[in-house]
């Protein structure tokens, strides 16, 4: 009845009840002279922290089930994966397209996750070599992405 009265909804009381009561439980170590009445602070108390979590929360009076259908769905269309594949493809189109050690030195980096070192003793290239060869090929990807070849 008292929970009742602190909660004002039966099942949230019911609740309180319990919590309060396992907390209560984990006190048996000490003697208690008033045992409901300290059963009662700590539902008092559990009963304030939840209002003023709720009210910091501000999700009091929420309904969860239509917010969560208003929320967008980050997932991509299927036309953005069609048009991300493309690309995709376009770009690996264009890597083949460069010199032969330039597509190697791109794919090794990107692709395989070597080192510029581990790339250039692979290619015996020097390792300023390696970089701009990468760097190179980046570019003109990205040219070629921006003028839509």
């Amino acid at each position: 009845m008292y929970a009742n009265r602190l909660t004002r909804d039966h099942a949230q009381a019911e609740d309180l009840v319990q919590e309060a009561w396992l907390l209560f439980e984990q006190q048996n170590k000490i003697e208690i002279s008033a045992p409901v009445h300290y059963f009662k602070t700590i539902m008092r108390n559990l009963c304030r922290f939840s209002y003023r979590r709720q009210k910091l929360e501000k999700t009091k009076d929420t309904d969860f089930d239509n917010a969560s259908r208003m929320i967008a769905d980050l997932a991509p269309s299927p036309e953005q994966v069609a048009d991300a594949r493309w690309q995709v493809s376009k770009l690996l189109d264009q890597i083949e397209a460069m010199p032969a050690r330039q597509t190697a030195a791109i794919k090794m980096y990107y692709f395989e996750g070597l080192k510029l070192r581990e790339i250039a003793a692979e290619l015996n290239i020097s390792v300023s070599f390696a970089q701009s060869l990468i760097a190179d090929g980046i570019e003109a990807c990205t040219n070629a992405r921006a003028t839509g070849e």
